[in-house]
């Protein structure tokens, strides 16, 4: 189905989703309850159908540079209606379910066992079948004081084993209901990546080809020398609106 197609059933099954079951004579009250039930179920295999369509239709642009935040900023305006993640958002938000009390508590093993756990309950929210299990070695092997130290090695983890395709999922999964309220149904869905690492931009822009082959990057500001030379960049000086809009059109004309 297309994007469109599954808002309309959506709203057709929200109004009994969200019915008020204790409205209503006693004697259709068991009828009330099976039809919030089967709406509220409908509901839920509707939006996964909208997220794998989402999945379909996302272009990802990869923004790294001294002005990355003002043009994320302008190309999530209502004009340009693209959506903004943060990539470090996974990291964040796995090694936030970690208690930080195991911080110079534990070694570095140990708390690599514990994130296995976690980033596994992650990829099945994510409905990933499969992927590398992270594996220790002595070159994770260093001073872990606090969750901004874990989330920093952890990061280097999972994208030297398992891929920085994942972040790309995740975005996708976390702009779902974002898309939804905003009655998304457009062929292309433009996903913006802010980070200002530059090298895990680069790795970006490479593995999220396994995904999609409608991947960009985009320099914003004065390319460093780590960006000069690298192929397939949308380069933006000076950031505007007006700047902001040619570099998007720019990357779809390239589709």
């Amino acid at each position: 189905m297309s994007l469109t197609t599954i808002l309309k059933e959506m709203e057709k099954n929200r109004p009994n989703a969200e019915m008020d079951v204790t409205l209503g004579t006693p004697a259709t009250y068991g009828g009330r309850v099976g039809l919030k039930r089967a709406a509220t179920e409908s509901l839920k295999h509707l939006r996964l159908d909208y997220r794998n369509e989402l999945m379909r239709t996302t272009l990802f642009i990869v923004v790294t540079g001294p002005d990355r935040n003002e043009f994320s900023q302008l190309a999530s305006n209502e004009t340009f209606g693209c959506f903004s993640v943060d990539p470090d958002d996974l990291f964040k938000e796995l090694t936030s379910k970690i208690s930080p009390t195991l911080f110079g508590r534990e070694g570095v093993r140990q708390l690599f066992n514990i994130f296995g756990n976690v980033l596994e309950d992650k990829a099945l929210s994510l409905d990933i079948a499969s992927y590398p299990m992270l594996q220790f070695n002595e070159k994770y092997n260093s001073a872990v004081n606090n969750v901004a130290d874990f989330t920093a090695l952890v990061k280097r983890a999972v994208v030297d084993q398992v891929g920085s395709e994942i972040v790309g999922i995740n975005a996708v999964h976390s702009v779902v209901d974002r898309a939804i309220a905003k009655n998304h149904t457009a062929s292309v869905t433009p996903v913006v990546l802010n980070t200002e690492d530059e090298r895990f931009a680069l790795d970006l822009q490479n593995n999220l080809k396994r995904l999609t082959s409608k991947v960009f990057l985009v320099v914003a500001g004065k390319p460093s020398k780590t960006l000069k030379g690298t192929k397939d960049v949308v380069l933006v000086k000076t950031v505007s609106e007006e700047t902001v809009g040619e570099a998007l059109t720019a990357i779809r004309n390239k589709l």
